[in-house]
């Protein structure tokens, strides 16, 4: 069985997870401990800062589990200013820590930016992504700097409230890789009520998946 908790920090969400293989690093829980202290001070301090902190049972990201379906921790800081963001976000990995840094503008209701991921002893990766909203659906293109050929694509829609408080997104997303035997595509059903959110995964390659996670905001 696994579990999941999210916390939100402004736009950021830390999550945790515990499964029967339970793992954290007491490093990594450090690490994010003393972002997240830091985060406090920062959004108390400027009005214009924002961060959440989440926990949760898996880090599912783009329809694949990123942590061997491990305990999950993260937490980030944003900063809005006159037509621009920019932000930081550190998460817990079976195996370290992975951060990300990001920026962006909107140009005539697209939203553009830029967004860095780095991965302790695994290397690094830089994204150019740009997304709209239109007649309530959200789209989003990203393609790797480094590599053309790796891009995602993702179409998202909130379903109509059946049930008050509670509401429903439902997204599709397609991943392409350089070397095309990796691409996939996928569907993901989040259930959100409040700061708790159920997320239902169907990939391609991997199967079904189910997480429960919960985020508040700082």
């Amino acid at each position: 069985m696994r579990i999941f908790a999210f916390i939100k920090l402004g736009s950021v969400w830390i999550r945790i997870q515990k499964t029967n293989n339970y793992k954290i690093n007491m490093k990594t829980i450090t690490l994010i401990t003393l972002f997240v202290g830091a985060l406090a001070f920062i959004t108390n301090a400027y009005a214009s800062v924002s961060g959440n902190l989440g926990v949760a049972t898996d880090y599912v990201w783009r329809g694949q589990s990123q942590n061997s379906e491990d305990a999950f921790v993260n937490g980030g800081i944003d900063y809005a200013g006159e037509g621009y963001y920019a932000g930081a976000w550190i998460g817990s990995l079976d195996n370290g820590t992975e951060v990300n840094y990001y920026a962006g503008t909107d140009i005539n209701g697209f939203d553009v930016g830029i967004i860095k991921y780095e991965f302790s002893g695994s290397g690094d990766a830089t994204e150019a992504y740009v997304g709209y909203s239109i007649q309530g659906f959200d789209l989003s293109y990203a393609q790797d700097l480094d590599e053309s050929k790796n891009e995602f694509f993702s179409v998202s829609y909130t379903l109509p409230t059946i049930i008050e408080g509670i509401s429903s997104v439902l997204t599709y997303g397609d991943v392409s890789k350089l070397d095309s035997t990796a691409d996939y595509d996928y569907m993901q059903l989040d259930i959100s009520y409040g700061d708790l959110t159920i997320s239902l995964v169907d990939e391609d390659t991997a199967g079904t998946g189910t997480s429960l996670s919960y985020s508040w905001s700082l």
